[in-house]
């Protein structure tokens, strides 16, 4: 019974306060360990992106766990004080979660180009209500929320960034060929490949982009390696 008089107090809280922070922490050393231990595993990016997005989601996780191990102090009073932030903090809240499902798009990243309604320019900076986007008129602010609301499109700015196609044809399955694909390290997963069936079964096409310094023959002579037989051309195969 001591224990959880004791957990559900102002010292409980303070723990609860340090285990979230210290997970927070953890995420963070861990992705940082491996983006510099295995820059070039395809597996180990896969994990790192499965990573980020985790640390995108905990923050909001980990404050409604925090929330509720505030009110369990004091049921009536602290629930009375959470809604009142609730109601006046809504516009806010919903803009960081806008935020959040925004920035976990993989293909969002600083110094990407974003279009939308009356904004077109390129992405300086990422924060966690808004960002910042430098347009032909100056730097300017927008929010997240506005953003979700009138839609957008994204294009990468890096040059190594091309989204190119190669057509293929194999009698293996869609899912065969795009576990084959995930072993090959010249893949950029951050903009994951696509493949879609062609006019025939055994056609299919391969929408990809490749790591920096990477080339198409290289791709080619991998797939080939696997028994894949592979055309820049539609008509080839």
């Amino acid at each position: 019974m001591e224990t959880i008089i004791t957990f559900y107090s102002w010292k409980g809280l303070f723990y609860l306060f340090i285990a979230l922070l210290a997970l927070y922490g953890i995420i963070k050393i861990v992705i940082r360990l491996i983006e510099n231990s295995a820059k070039k595993n395809l597996a180990n990016k896969r994990f790192i992106f499965w990573l980020r997005n985790s640390l995108f989601f905990y923050t909001p996780v980990a404050v409604v766990i925090f929330v509720l191990g505030f009110i369990s102090i004091n049921y009536i009073t602290h629930s009375i004080i959470m809604l009142i932030i609730g109601i006046f903090g809504y516009p806010y809240i919903q803009n960081y979660l806008s935020g959040i499902i925004f920035i976990s798009n993989p293909i969002v990243n600083e110094g990407a180009l974003i279009k939308s309604d009356n904004l077109d320019g390129e992405i300086k900076r990422l924060m966690v209500l808004g960002m910042i986007v430098n347009t032909e008129h100056g730097e300017q602010y927008v929010n997240y929320k506005n953003v979700e609301d009138s839609g957008f499109t994204i294009n990468s700015n890096k040059s190594s960034a091309l989204r190119q196609t190669l057509y293929l044809n194999t009698n293996l399955a869609k899912d065969g060929i795009l576990d084959i694909l995930f072993d090959n390290p010249i893949l950029d997963f951050e903009e994951k490949p696509s493949l879609k069936m062609g006019a025939q079964t055994e056609d299919h096409i391969l929408k990809y982009t490749l790591e920096a310094g990477a080339t198409t023959q290289d791709l080619i002579s991998f797939l080939n390696s696997k028994e894949i037989e592979t055309s820049l051309t539609r008509k080839a195969i």
